[in-house]
């Protein structure tokens, strides 16, 4: 077992995980940073993405994603593998990577992690194929776990391998197929004296595209007005207990899935004031303050749902203004980011 291993508690599973397995190899890349590079920001609300009847709203970019951006942006050696449904040749390839102490982050389904059991209520646990941990170790068939998750204690935990096969091999949605991904060791060195600027402008350009410009309604700001559209037309279509069991799901994913949409918004909105000193540019900080409000929107939704559900008087037309109100305060972020910051740094 890779002793020492950095096991701190983060905000979001793959930026979280991605900050520890750098702070292991000597890198200070904060967990807001890796966001930011990475170009997690996103949205999308499509009538064609279904959980049951209600459409399914995606706020970040695919998992994984923002490992591989990070990983080009900075120019790290990363090795990504996935292996069908072999999993006998998945446990032969986590075997050898992790007798050579070399840690291997794992994408697993969050629904059938043993340990989260003592973390979690039942009902809390999602059918989840995106969660991201670290293996730092074994013992025969029991592997040693850093997982970042905010709801677990500050230790680290163990898998059998027939659970770790159940929860890596999941069908479904995102099925992760044992993917895995590991890092040579970087040099050092380089990252001491390392430029940061580009890989941030290239992970601003690119969520400046997606919640922008991809023409379809269905994304970026333009995606939220749309939820906020068809929540408004839900009591024509739906009854009281169809529309709660609706509005607890959307509860579900944008405050009990992992990090959630308004989590995201903060995260991106401190990369923003973290590329305010990384720029020595304090006028970004102005843009960060707006996505704050956006954030604080989608919270605010959030708490309209559980009020909604209570029969304490708040409106689907309500709850809708919230997002109106998210989606403009987003517009206006990427606005300022693309016609201004980005102008001035056009160079880099």
């Amino acid at each position: 077992m890779i002793e020492n291993f950095p096991n701190q508690r983060r905000e979001h599973c793959e930026t979280g995980s991605l900050q520890n397995l750098m702070q292991y190899y000597g890198i200070e890349l904060s967990e807001d940073l890796a966001f930011g590079i990475g170009g997690g920001l996103y949205f999308l609300y499509c009538p064609f993405i279904k959980l049951g009847r209600y459409p399914f709203p995606i706020l970040r970019t695919r998992p994984g994603s923002i490992i591989r951006n990070v990983s080009k942006r900075l120019d790290l050696s990363m090795h990504e593998m996935t292996f069908g449904d072999d999993k006998a040749k998945s446990i032969e390839v986590l075997n050898q990577l992790v007798d050579q102490s070399i840690p291997v982050m794992l994408v697993v389904n969050v629904y059938h992690l043993p340990y989260l059991d003592h973390a979690l209520p039942p009902d809390d646990k999602l059918n989840f194929n995106g969660h991201n941990i670290i293996v730092i170790g074994r013992e025969g068939s029991t592997y040693h776990i850093s997982d970042s998750d905010m709801k677990l204690e500050d230790e680290y935990y163990t898998l059998k391998e027939t659970d770790l096969n159940i929860t890596r091999f999941m069908p479904g949605a995102n099925a992760p197929h044992g993917r895995l991904f590991y890092f040579d060791k970087p040099e050092l060195e380089r990252f001491k004296r390392f430029d940061y600027r580009p890989a941030c402008i290239a992970g601003l350009k690119e969520v400046c595209y997606n919640m922008m410009k991809i023409p379809l309604p269905y994304f970026g700001f333009k995606g939220i007005k749309h939820m906020g559209d068809v929540i408004k037309k839900w009591e024509r279509k739906y009854s009281f207990k169809e529309i709660s069991l609706g509005l607890l799901f959307y509860y579900r994913i944008l405050e009990m899935a992992g990090t959630g949409g308004s989590g995201y918004r903060y995260i991106y909105a401190r990369f923003l004031k973290e590329c305010a000193s990384i720029f020595q540019d304090e006028r970004i900080e102005t843009y960060s303050d707006t996505l704050v409000k956006a954030a604080d929107s989608w919270r605010a939704f959030s708490v309209d749902i559980l009020h909604y559900r209570k029969q304490t008087g708040v409106t689907l037309n309500e709850m809708a203004e919230k997002l109106y109100s998210a989606a403009s305060y987003e517009q206006e972020t990427l606005n300022g980011i693309k016609k201004d910051f980005l102008k001035r740094h056009k160079n880099l």
